[in-house]
């Protein structure tokens, strides 16, 4: 498997590979690369250790991966390449992959950087933005601190179901949580026809702002409200290309032809949200071909529109495309509902988007996908869309709907900032790897854990006896690739020891098992109260008139005492016992001694 970040170890190596590169043919041009950063402007290039497109590949950059410059070289076509280091990955990729930045002292004033600061852009978004303020100055870039911690919003997205990935992605994408995926079966229930939920890996990759910080997906950070001195229906329509919805249709109802680009324009100015953002939205919820909400071909409800998937969600008994025919059935003049057409669909529809998440501070693709304000509604649950990666897929169409001249203008982004963010961005979980960490068997030897072992399980409590000196801890992953760690023999101190067992799937993620094991002390001696014993003429553990009486009997002859009990009533140690040890216990009975 090719890494991306090489291990630290290999990092020496990789130097010298790089200093061999400069002594060989075609040298390296060092000086016209120096202190020149760059951004990868590809979705992904491999990272090759020579110029040379047939090399090896020796990892790659994904879309937005900032790099240092280190040199340049020419292939035998007469082809430019960069040596760039990212990380500790250090090779070469062709020149036209990368946006250069130059250097930071030439190419950044010191305006915007006095700008950044004003805004408290951490130092791990400066980086991007500098490189997209190089490339359009007019661009106006705000940092929206939300006041949520980095890891709050991470558990609060990963609740299964929150988010999903269709079920041909990649395992590594798809979760294994409780709820998400069946360990005896290894398969993934579907939440909804064809999706799964996503894993914990894929969803902080898409939730970390600094991953898209590039001309590419920087629009799911614009502001999605309507500028008709921007927004164009020449722009519609270049979004809308190659769709079900490049054209237009005949209303099943009222027999009105419209175009879906003049309809979008008429839903922009109605509502108050972008016709762009409507078109990208119902492009990436329907499909290039349609579905059969927006086709009106639901089965049961037909001739029922829901373009933007309002109230879309999957039942025990019905799918989410089901569900959203079914709302469209509803009466709400609000909302032009019932959608008996595409029409009032579209329109409606955008009203409702309008009034559902604009006016609640979800004014980005981002703030609709991830609810991270509270615009009276709380925060987390709020949110348009199940698909982890529909924003992203919306903001690269919003990019193609622009115009050189619009692209050109003031436009503004509100980016994200949570508090305490991971020091660099949250890496895609590699698609090649398998992220099963879960095991598939706990045990001790000779010894009973409770609950009774469960996948799903990772907290586990056991009991071992005061001679037990070390146990044998037995543990198999899930999957056949992944690595368990913590078993063996362990040794064992009196009272609670806390055991954890680590299973590491392939794709770098950890699932950590606890077992505390309880371990009885070895019992002590308890000090005998030597006093007390030597009153205690019947033995039962107590002085009291009981043992006055036992000791007269014998003196008298009435009731002889067994010789164990004898001894204990020679309470002067003479050999015999008589009246005198007799008045020696009444005294202690009565505490005068």
């Amino acid at each position: 498997m090719i890494l991306k970040r090489t291990a630290a170890v290999l990092m020496a190596v990789a130097m010298m590979f790089g200093t061999a590169a400069a002594t060989g043919s075609n040298i390296i041009n060092a000086a016209a690369a120096q202190d020149r950063n760059g951004v990868c402007s590809y979705t992904y290039i491999d990272v090759r250790k020579d110029a040379d497109k047939n090399s090896a590949a020796k990892g790659w950059l994904d879309g937005g991966d900032a790099v240092s410059i280190l040199g340049e070289k020419y292939d035998s076509n007469g082809t430019l390449w960069y040596k760039i280091q990212f990380e500790l990955l250090v090779g070469y990729v062709p020149a036209d992959s990368i946006s250069v930045s130059g250097s930071q002292s030439a190419d950044n004033s010191s305006d915007f950087e006095s700008y950044l600061d004003s805004q408290a852009f951490p130092e791990s978004y400066r980086i991007y933005l500098r490189d997209l303020h190089k490339q359009h100055p007019n661009w106006i870039f705000k940092a929206q601190h939300v006041g949520i911690d980095w890891d709050t919003a991470v558990s609060e997205e990963t609740v299964v179901g929150r988010n999903l990935v269709h079920n041909g992605a990649p395992d590594s994408w798809k979760s294994r949580a409780k709820g998400a995926y069946d360990p005896n079966t290894d398969s993934w229930y579907q939440l909804d026809t064809g999706w799964v939920a996503a894993s914990d890996g894929i969803i902080k990759y898409y939730l970390d702002p600094r991953n898209f910080l590039s001309e590419n997906y920087i629009f799911m950070f614009e502001n999605l409200s309507y500028d008709p001195s921007v927004h164009t229906r020449d722009g519609v329509e270049a979004i809308l290309r190659g769709t079900f919805m490049d054209g237009g249709y005949t209303c099943p109802d009222t027999g009105e032809w419209f175009s879906y680009a003049d309809t979008f324009m008429e839903a922009a100015e109605v509502s108050g949200v972008s016709p762009y953002h409507l078109a990208s939205r119902c492009r990436n919820e329907q499909g290039v071909y349609g579905a059969p909400q927006s086709l009106g071909t639901v089965a049961g409800y037909e001739n029922y529109f829901n373009f933007f998937d309002v109230g879309a969600y999957a039942t025990s008994s019905m799918t989410a495309g089901q569900m959203a025919a079914r709302y469209a059935t509803n009466y709400n003049d609000s909302y032009m509902l019932p959608w008996t057409n595409q029409y009032r669909s579209i329109v409606g529809g955008s009203i409702f988007l309008g009034n559902g998440y604009i006016t609640k501070d979800q004014d980005t693709l981002y703030l609709q996908k991830f609810d991270m304000t509270d615009g009276g509604n709380g925060y987390f649950a709020h949110q348009y869309m199940t698909c982890v990666f529909g924003q992203a897929n919306e903001a690269v169409s919003l990019l193609k709907a622009y115009s050189d001249e619009v692209l050109d203008s003031a436009m503004e982004f509100k980016i994200p900032v949570y508090n305490n963010m991971p020091s660099t961005r949250c890496p895609k979980p590699d698609s090649e790897s398998d992220n099963n960490d879960y095991l598939s068997s706990l045990s001790i030897s000779g010894v009973t854990i409770s609950p009774a072992f469960n996948s799903y399980t990772d907290s586990y409590t056991a009991k071992v006896s005061a001679d037990t000196d070390s146990i044998n801890v037995s543990a198999e992953a899930s999957s056949s690739t992944s690595d368990v760690y913590g078993t063996g023999e362990i040794a064992l101190k009196d009272g609670k020891n806390t055991i954890e067992i680590s299973c590491v799937s392939p794709a770098g993620t950890t699932r950590v098992y606890k077992i505390t094991v309880s371990k009885a002390s070895k019992s002590k001696k308890t000090a005998v109260n030597k006093t007390t014993l030597k009153y205690d003429i019947n033995g039962d553990g107590k002085v009291n008139i009981t043992d006055i009486v036992v000791v007269m009997a014998h003196i008298s002859g009435k009731k002889l005492m067994l010789s164990a009990n004898e001894k204990n009533a020679d309470i002067d140690g003479n050999g015999r016992v008589n009246v005198t040890d007799a008045m020696l216990v009444i005294r202690f009975v009565k505490c005068k001694i």
